[in-house]
Protein backbone atom coordinates (compact mmCIF):
# COMPACT_ATOMS: atom_id res chain seq x y z
CA UNK A 1 0.00 0.00 0.00
CA UNK A 2 2.92 2.54 0.65
CA UNK A 3 4.53 1.96 -2.61
CA UNK A 4 0.88 2.67 -4.09
CA UNK A 5 1.46 5.84 -2.33
CA UNK A 6 4.26 6.44 -3.41
CA UNK A 7 3.94 6.21 -6.61
CA UNK A 8 0.95 8.45 -7.65
CA UNK A 9 2.80 11.32 -5.64
CA UNK A 10 4.57 13.41 -8.47
CA UNK A 11 8.27 12.04 -9.43
CA UNK A 12 11.28 14.30 -10.36
CA UNK A 13 10.79 16.95 -13.68
CA UNK A 14 7.05 16.28 -13.20
CA UNK A 15 4.78 19.65 -14.03
CA UNK A 16 4.34 20.03 -10.32
CA UNK A 17 8.17 19.78 -9.44
CA UNK A 18 8.12 23.52 -11.88
CA UNK A 19 5.18 24.21 -10.16
CA UNK A 20 6.19 23.84 -7.08
CA UNK A 21 9.41 25.71 -8.13
CA UNK A 22 7.65 29.05 -8.78
CA UNK A 23 5.27 28.68 -5.49
CA UNK A 24 9.33 28.14 -4.01
CA UNK A 25 10.39 31.50 -5.75
CA UNK A 26 7.04 33.26 -4.58
CA UNK A 27 7.58 32.26 -1.31
CA UNK A 28 11.49 33.69 -1.02
CA UNK A 29 9.87 36.83 -2.51
CA UNK A 30 7.28 36.88 0.82
CA UNK A 31 10.38 36.15 2.93
CA UNK A 32 12.78 38.66 2.08
CA UNK A 33 10.69 41.49 1.89
CA UNK A 34 11.25 43.13 6.04
CA UNK A 35 15.16 42.82 5.02
CA UNK A 36 14.66 45.73 2.55
CA UNK A 37 13.16 48.44 4.42
CA UNK A 38 16.02 49.47 6.52
CA UNK A 39 17.54 50.12 2.65
CA UNK A 40 14.52 52.42 1.46
CA UNK A 41 13.85 53.92 4.46
CA UNK A 42 17.74 54.16 6.47
CA UNK A 43 17.92 58.16 6.60
CA UNK A 44 13.91 57.75 8.00
CA UNK A 45 14.75 54.93 10.64
CA UNK A 46 18.03 56.80 11.78
CA UNK A 47 16.03 59.93 12.66
CA UNK A 48 14.24 58.75 15.22
CA UNK A 49 17.47 56.87 16.43
CA UNK A 50 19.74 60.08 17.30
CA UNK A 51 19.99 60.13 13.06
CA UNK A 52 22.69 57.24 13.60
CA UNK A 53 22.90 55.50 10.31
CA UNK A 54 24.44 52.27 12.18
CA UNK A 55 20.86 51.61 13.75
CA UNK A 56 18.94 50.80 10.65
CA UNK A 57 22.44 49.06 9.54
CA UNK A 58 22.36 46.73 12.47
CA UNK A 59 19.05 45.67 12.07
CA UNK A 60 19.52 45.00 8.43
CA UNK A 61 22.94 42.56 9.83
CA UNK A 62 21.00 41.13 12.70
CA UNK A 63 18.34 39.77 9.86
CA UNK A 64 20.56 38.83 7.49
CA UNK A 65 22.82 37.00 9.96
CA UNK A 66 20.04 35.08 11.97
CA UNK A 67 18.64 34.23 7.95
CA UNK A 68 21.97 32.43 7.60
CA UNK A 69 21.95 30.41 11.07
CA UNK A 70 18.31 30.25 10.52
CA UNK A 71 18.88 28.31 7.36
CA UNK A 72 20.78 25.82 9.06
CA UNK A 73 18.26 24.86 11.96
CA UNK A 74 15.63 25.22 8.93
CA UNK A 75 17.43 22.36 6.13
CA UNK A 76 17.98 20.22 9.32
CA UNK A 77 14.12 20.61 10.35
CA UNK A 78 13.13 20.07 6.63
CA UNK A 79 14.83 17.56 6.15
CA UNK A 80 13.47 15.66 8.88
CA UNK A 81 9.71 16.42 8.90
CA UNK A 82 8.97 18.45 5.78
CA UNK A 83 9.80 21.52 3.85
CA UNK A 84 6.34 22.44 4.20
CA UNK A 85 7.02 22.59 8.31
CA UNK A 86 9.41 25.81 8.03
CA UNK A 87 7.00 27.45 5.95
CA UNK A 88 4.30 27.30 8.50
CA UNK A 89 6.39 28.39 10.99
CA UNK A 90 7.70 31.59 9.19
CA UNK A 91 4.10 32.62 8.14
CA UNK A 92 3.60 32.92 11.86
CA UNK A 93 6.80 34.77 12.66
CA UNK A 94 6.95 36.84 9.71
CA UNK A 95 3.37 38.44 10.96
CA UNK A 96 3.83 38.68 14.56
CA UNK A 97 7.56 39.79 13.84
CA UNK A 98 6.56 43.00 11.74
CA UNK A 99 4.27 43.95 14.66
CA UNK A 100 6.92 43.36 17.51
CA UNK A 101 10.04 45.50 15.69
CA UNK A 102 7.57 48.63 15.51
CA UNK A 103 6.41 48.93 18.87
CA UNK A 104 9.03 50.19 21.18
CA UNK A 105 10.76 54.03 21.29
CA UNK A 106 14.48 52.09 21.58
CA UNK A 107 16.15 50.25 19.01
CA UNK A 108 16.21 47.15 21.12
CA UNK A 109 12.62 46.02 19.97
CA UNK A 110 13.95 46.88 16.85
CA UNK A 111 16.57 44.53 16.67
CA UNK A 112 15.12 41.89 18.24
CA UNK A 113 12.10 41.44 16.17
CA UNK A 114 14.53 41.72 13.10
CA UNK A 115 17.16 38.92 14.22
CA UNK A 116 13.98 36.47 15.83
CA UNK A 117 10.86 36.36 14.38
CA UNK A 118 11.93 38.02 10.96
CA UNK A 119 15.04 36.37 10.15
CA UNK A 120 15.77 33.55 12.14
CA UNK A 121 11.99 31.92 12.40
CA UNK A 122 10.98 33.74 9.24
CA UNK A 123 13.07 34.42 5.80
CA UNK A 124 15.45 31.76 6.94
CA UNK A 125 12.67 29.27 6.46
CA UNK A 126 11.97 29.99 2.87
CA UNK A 127 15.30 29.90 1.21
CA UNK A 128 17.53 27.17 1.99
CA UNK A 129 14.94 24.47 2.54
CA UNK A 130 13.42 25.65 -0.90
CA UNK A 131 17.01 25.16 -2.67
CA UNK A 132 17.54 22.00 -0.84
CA UNK A 133 14.20 20.53 -1.87
CA UNK A 134 14.31 21.76 -5.31
CA UNK A 135 17.42 19.77 -6.28
CA UNK A 136 16.01 16.59 -5.47
CA UNK A 137 12.90 17.38 -8.10
CA UNK A 138 14.94 17.69 -10.70
CA UNK A 139 17.86 15.99 -13.07
CA UNK A 140 17.48 17.30 -16.42
CA UNK A 141 16.66 21.18 -15.79
CA UNK A 142 18.73 20.94 -11.95
CA UNK A 143 20.44 24.31 -12.94
CA UNK A 144 17.80 26.00 -14.40
CA UNK A 145 15.34 25.27 -11.33
CA UNK A 146 18.14 26.44 -8.74
CA UNK A 147 18.67 29.85 -11.11
CA UNK A 148 14.84 30.11 -10.62
CA UNK A 149 14.95 29.71 -7.01
CA UNK A 150 18.04 31.58 -6.74
CA UNK A 151 16.65 34.90 -8.10
CA UNK A 152 13.98 35.05 -5.28
CA UNK A 153 15.56 37.41 -3.00
CA UNK A 154 16.68 39.00 -6.30
CA UNK A 155 12.97 39.72 -7.13
CA UNK A 156 11.93 40.10 -3.76
CA UNK A 157 14.86 43.40 -3.75
CA UNK A 158 12.70 44.60 -7.19
CA UNK A 159 9.46 44.11 -5.74
CA UNK A 160 9.21 45.44 -2.20
CA UNK A 161 11.74 48.67 -2.46
CA UNK A 162 8.97 50.29 -5.44
CA UNK A 163 6.07 48.79 -2.21
CA UNK A 164 7.83 50.80 0.48
CA UNK A 165 8.22 53.89 -1.55
CA UNK A 166 4.94 53.93 -2.12
CA UNK A 167 3.66 53.20 2.07
CA UNK A 168 6.64 55.26 3.50
CA UNK A 169 5.03 58.52 2.34
CA UNK A 170 1.39 57.26 3.08
CA UNK A 171 2.38 55.46 6.50
CA UNK A 172 5.96 55.92 7.97
CA UNK A 173 8.39 52.54 8.23
CA UNK A 174 6.61 51.15 11.57
CA UNK A 175 3.30 50.76 9.91
CA UNK A 176 4.72 49.79 6.43
CA UNK A 177 6.30 47.22 8.09
CA UNK A 178 3.17 46.02 9.97
CA UNK A 179 1.42 45.92 6.54
CA UNK A 180 4.02 43.85 4.84
CA UNK A 181 4.35 41.25 8.12
CA UNK A 182 0.49 40.54 7.71
CA UNK A 183 0.10 40.26 3.84
CA UNK A 184 3.64 38.11 3.59
CA UNK A 185 2.56 36.10 6.79
CA UNK A 186 -0.91 35.43 5.69
CA UNK A 187 0.32 34.14 2.35
CA UNK A 188 3.44 32.46 3.73
CA UNK A 189 1.27 30.36 5.62
CA UNK A 190 -1.30 29.65 3.04
CA UNK A 191 1.58 28.78 -0.12
CA UNK A 192 2.99 26.22 3.00
CA UNK A 193 -0.13 23.47 2.39
CA UNK A 194 1.00 23.52 -1.35
CA UNK A 195 4.82 22.34 -0.75
CA UNK A 196 5.76 18.41 -0.83
CA UNK A 197 8.88 16.94 -0.25
CA UNK A 198 11.17 15.71 -3.10
CA UNK A 199 11.17 11.94 -4.13
CA UNK A 200 14.31 11.67 -2.29
CA UNK A 201 13.33 12.78 0.63
CA UNK A 202 10.08 10.36 0.99
CA UNK A 203 11.90 7.25 0.32
CA UNK A 204 14.53 7.88 3.10
CA UNK A 205 15.67 4.56 3.14
CA UNK A 206 17.25 4.21 -0.25
CA UNK A 207 19.37 7.74 0.60
CA UNK A 208 23.12 7.20 -0.28
CA UNK A 209 25.64 7.71 1.99
CA UNK A 210 28.39 10.69 0.96
CA UNK A 211 31.47 9.45 -1.14
CA UNK A 212 34.01 11.99 0.12
CA UNK A 213 37.07 9.97 -1.24
CA UNK A 214 36.73 11.66 -4.85
CA UNK A 215 36.77 15.32 -3.24
CA UNK A 216 39.85 17.11 -4.68
CA UNK A 217 41.00 18.19 -1.25
CA UNK A 218 39.60 17.21 2.06
CA UNK A 219 35.97 18.01 2.38
CA UNK A 220 36.83 20.24 5.89
CA UNK A 221 38.94 22.37 3.80
CA UNK A 222 36.73 22.49 1.20
CA UNK A 223 33.98 23.78 3.68
CA UNK A 224 36.42 26.37 4.86
CA UNK A 225 37.44 28.02 1.68
CA UNK A 226 33.25 28.06 0.66
CA UNK A 227 32.66 29.08 3.42
CA UNK A 228 35.14 32.24 3.83
CA UNK A 229 34.74 33.03 0.15
CA UNK A 230 30.87 33.07 0.84
CA UNK A 231 31.16 35.46 3.86
CA UNK A 232 33.51 37.99 1.54
CA UNK A 233 31.84 38.40 -1.39
CA UNK A 234 28.35 39.22 0.23
CA UNK A 235 30.23 41.92 2.59
CA UNK A 236 31.73 43.36 -0.47
CA UNK A 237 27.97 42.85 -2.30
CA UNK A 238 26.18 44.57 0.73
CA UNK A 239 27.91 47.87 1.37
CA UNK A 240 26.60 49.91 -1.86
CA UNK A 241 23.81 48.23 -2.32
CA UNK A 242 22.50 48.70 1.44
CA UNK A 243 23.30 52.26 1.64
CA UNK A 244 22.46 53.42 -2.20
CA UNK A 245 19.44 55.18 -1.66
CA UNK A 246 21.19 57.10 1.77
CA UNK A 247 24.71 57.31 -0.86
CA UNK A 248 22.24 59.12 -3.42
CA UNK A 249 21.17 61.33 -1.20
CA UNK A 250 24.76 62.55 -0.09
CA UNK A 251 25.51 63.13 -3.55
CA UNK A 252 22.10 65.50 -4.06
CA UNK A 253 19.91 63.27 -5.63
CA UNK A 254 16.73 62.23 -4.57
CA UNK A 255 15.62 58.80 -2.84
CA UNK A 256 13.67 57.86 -5.50
CA UNK A 257 17.08 57.81 -7.78
CA UNK A 258 18.26 55.46 -5.25
CA UNK A 259 15.51 53.00 -5.32
CA UNK A 260 15.52 52.65 -9.19
CA UNK A 261 19.69 52.09 -8.56
CA UNK A 262 18.19 49.18 -6.31
CA UNK A 263 15.94 47.69 -8.51
CA UNK A 264 18.26 48.35 -11.67
CA UNK A 265 20.97 45.61 -9.36
CA UNK A 266 18.00 42.85 -8.78
CA UNK A 267 16.85 43.57 -11.87
CA UNK A 268 20.13 42.67 -13.77
CA UNK A 269 20.37 40.27 -11.39
CA UNK A 270 17.24 38.26 -12.22
CA UNK A 271 18.57 37.84 -16.02
CA UNK A 272 22.19 37.39 -15.02
CA UNK A 273 21.43 34.76 -12.65
CA UNK A 274 19.81 32.07 -15.60
CA UNK A 275 22.85 33.01 -18.01
CA UNK A 276 25.79 32.54 -15.24
CA UNK A 277 23.54 29.16 -14.87
CA UNK A 278 23.78 28.20 -18.10
CA UNK A 279 27.08 29.29 -18.43
CA UNK A 280 27.90 26.83 -15.78
CA UNK A 281 26.88 23.79 -17.02
CA UNK A 282 29.83 24.46 -19.66
CA UNK A 283 32.65 25.62 -18.07
CA UNK A 284 31.88 24.62 -14.21
CA UNK A 285 30.29 26.71 -11.38
CA UNK A 286 33.61 27.55 -9.67
CA UNK A 287 34.66 28.89 -12.65
CA UNK A 288 31.80 30.88 -13.39
CA UNK A 289 32.45 32.44 -9.52
CA UNK A 290 35.97 33.28 -9.92
CA UNK A 291 34.13 35.37 -13.18
CA UNK A 292 31.43 36.77 -11.00
CA UNK A 293 34.19 37.81 -8.56
CA UNK A 294 36.41 39.36 -10.93
CA UNK A 295 32.88 41.51 -12.48
CA UNK A 296 32.14 42.38 -8.52
CA UNK A 297 35.50 44.10 -8.26
CA UNK A 298 35.08 46.08 -11.34
CA UNK A 299 31.71 47.99 -10.20
CA UNK A 300 33.16 48.39 -6.35
CA UNK A 301 36.55 50.32 -7.59
CA UNK A 302 33.68 52.23 -9.64
CA UNK A 303 31.73 53.18 -6.53
CA UNK A 304 34.81 54.15 -4.99
CA UNK A 305 34.82 57.43 -7.38
CA UNK A 306 31.29 57.67 -9.02
CA UNK A 307 29.57 60.86 -8.70
CA UNK A 308 27.19 61.12 -11.68
CA UNK A 309 23.62 59.46 -11.56
CA UNK A 310 24.58 57.74 -15.29
CA UNK A 311 27.77 56.34 -13.61
CA UNK A 312 25.51 54.72 -10.53
CA UNK A 313 23.23 52.94 -12.86
CA UNK A 314 26.21 52.09 -15.33
CA UNK A 315 27.52 50.73 -12.32
CA UNK A 316 24.17 48.90 -10.28
CA UNK A 317 23.89 47.11 -13.49
CA UNK A 318 27.57 45.75 -13.40
CA UNK A 319 26.86 45.22 -10.17
CA UNK A 320 24.14 43.04 -10.34
CA UNK A 321 25.61 40.89 -12.67
CA UNK A 322 27.24 38.82 -9.73
CA UNK A 323 24.72 39.45 -7.28
CA UNK A 324 22.75 36.27 -6.64
CA UNK A 325 25.14 34.10 -9.35
CA UNK A 326 27.80 34.15 -6.98
CA UNK A 327 25.91 32.66 -4.22
CA UNK A 328 23.89 30.57 -6.33
CA UNK A 329 27.49 29.29 -7.80
CA UNK A 330 28.48 27.91 -4.17
CA UNK A 331 25.13 25.51 -4.21
CA UNK A 332 25.99 24.35 -7.24
CA UNK A 333 29.91 23.95 -6.55
CA UNK A 334 28.63 22.06 -3.27
CA UNK A 335 26.58 19.78 -5.76
CA UNK A 336 29.08 19.44 -8.40
CA UNK A 337 31.86 18.33 -5.70
CA UNK A 338 29.89 16.28 -3.94
CA UNK A 339 27.02 14.31 -5.54
CA UNK A 340 22.95 13.80 -5.18
CA UNK A 341 24.07 12.19 -1.74
CA UNK A 342 25.28 15.27 -0.28
CA UNK A 343 24.46 16.48 3.01
CA UNK A 344 22.02 18.85 3.20
CA UNK A 345 23.63 20.79 5.89
CA UNK A 346 25.97 21.62 3.90
CA UNK A 347 24.36 24.20 1.96
CA UNK A 348 23.22 25.63 5.15
CA UNK A 349 26.47 26.51 6.26
CA UNK A 350 27.20 28.05 3.24
CA UNK A 351 24.75 30.00 3.19
CA UNK A 352 24.91 31.14 6.82
CA UNK A 353 28.33 32.40 5.70
CA UNK A 354 26.93 33.78 2.65
CA UNK A 355 24.11 35.93 4.92
CA UNK A 356 26.45 36.72 7.85
CA UNK A 357 28.91 38.78 5.15
CA UNK A 358 25.46 40.64 3.77
CA UNK A 359 24.55 41.22 7.66
CA UNK A 360 28.67 42.41 7.79
CA UNK A 361 28.57 44.25 5.08
CA UNK A 362 25.08 46.40 5.87
CA UNK A 363 26.64 47.01 9.15
CA UNK A 364 29.74 47.90 8.33
CA UNK A 365 28.73 50.49 5.90
CA UNK A 366 26.84 52.46 8.15
CA UNK A 367 29.30 51.99 10.67
CA UNK A 368 32.21 53.92 8.54
CA UNK A 369 30.41 56.72 7.56
CA UNK A 370 29.69 57.53 11.00
CA UNK A 371 32.83 57.90 11.66
CA UNK A 372 34.00 59.20 8.39
CA UNK A 373 30.68 60.86 7.23
CA UNK A 374 31.62 59.60 3.30
CA UNK A 375 31.10 56.02 2.18
CA UNK A 376 34.48 56.68 0.05
CA UNK A 377 36.05 54.55 2.81
CA UNK A 378 33.46 52.10 3.29
CA UNK A 379 33.55 51.07 -0.79
CA UNK A 380 37.42 50.56 -0.31
CA UNK A 381 36.75 48.35 2.89
CA UNK A 382 34.82 46.21 0.50
CA UNK A 383 37.09 46.04 -2.41
CA UNK A 384 39.50 44.56 0.39
CA UNK A 385 36.35 42.09 0.83
CA UNK A 386 36.75 41.00 -2.80
CA UNK A 387 39.75 40.89 -3.40
CA UNK A 388 39.67 38.23 -0.57
CA UNK A 389 37.09 36.26 -2.00
CA UNK A 390 38.62 36.29 -5.35
CA UNK A 391 42.24 34.61 -3.49
CA UNK A 392 39.68 32.11 -1.48
CA UNK A 393 38.21 31.05 -4.86
CA UNK A 394 41.19 30.57 -6.52
CA UNK A 395 42.61 28.88 -4.03
CA UNK A 396 39.87 26.18 -4.62
CA UNK A 397 40.82 26.05 -8.07
CA UNK A 398 44.04 25.08 -7.93
CA UNK A 399 43.24 22.49 -5.60
CA UNK A 400 41.48 20.97 -8.07
CA UNK A 401 43.95 21.30 -11.19
CA UNK A 402 46.71 19.67 -8.64
CA UNK A 403 44.20 16.53 -7.77
CA UNK A 404 43.25 16.67 -11.70
CA UNK A 405 46.98 16.92 -12.90
CA UNK A 406 47.98 14.47 -10.34
CA UNK A 407 45.20 12.03 -11.36
CA UNK A 408 46.78 11.98 -14.82
CA UNK A 409 50.04 11.41 -13.78
CA UNK A 410 49.71 8.76 -12.05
Amino acid sequence: MMTTILERQPGVDSPYAWRLAFVSTFCIVLGGGALYLPVVALKEIAAEFGDRRAVPSMAYMLGFFAMGLGGVFMGWLADRTSPRVPLLIAGVSILAGGWLATRGTGEWLLYLGYMIPLGFLGNAATFTPALNNIQGWFERRRSTAVSLISVGPALSGVTWPQVYSWLLPRFGWRESLVIYGVVSGVLLFLCAFYVRASPMQRSKGTRPVEDLSALPMPSKVIMVLLGAAAFCCCAAMAVPFVHMVAFCGDLGLSPARGTEAISLILLTAVAATFAMGRLSDHIGPLRVSILCALIQITSLVGFVFVESLSGIYTLSVIHGIPYIAIVQGYALILRRLYGAAIAGWRLGVVMLFAMAGMAVGGWLGGAIFDVTLNYRAAFQAALAFNLLNLMLLGLLYLGGRRRTLASISM
